[in-house]
């Protein structure tokens, strides 16, 4: 094998390995983007949409952004020790008529290499509190 063959064998190699990297780095934080689900059961289940951004340092978020209902994140925890899903915790208020309502996320993001991430848990928007799933659209 010539020498310039090899060292394009290599070459290859190394850009194959290094796209799923490059794919990642242009995305950002896993938790990034548009979300969309429900949380609560039955004929009370609400519509819900997240939209949760990453200045490279810090999330922040809408919850039902354009909705009457609308909402920010006040504060974002994330457990990133258990590899394949992390615990991720919101608090944040949303809009009911003119009152403001407190929100508290307790969920688990899964499916990490995926574009479709998933994030399931429990919801509690003032006195309720239900089981959640959002998928990344």
């Amino acid at each position: 094998m010539s020498n310039v063959s090899f060292r394009r064998k290599v070459l290859m190699v190394a850009m194959l390995l290094a796209l799923p990297a490059l794919a990642f780095a242009q995305f950002g934080h896993p938790l990034k983007g548009q979300w969309s689900g429900e949380w609560g059961a039955g004929d009370n289940a609400s519509r819900l949409l997240l939209d949760i951004h990453w200045d490279g340092k810090e999330l922040s978020g809408r919850i039902n952004p354009g909705t009457p209902s609308e909402g920010a994140f006040k504060k974002v925890t994330i457990d990133y020790s258990p590899v394949t899903s992390w615990k991720v915790q919101i608090e944040g208020e949303v809009k009911d008529g003119g009152k403001v309502i407190p929100v508290r996320v307790d969920g688990t993001l899964e499916n990490l290499g995926a574009y479709y991430r998933v994030l399931h848990g429990t919801w509690t928007q003032g006195g309720r509190k239900g089981e959640f799933t959002v998928t990344r659209n």
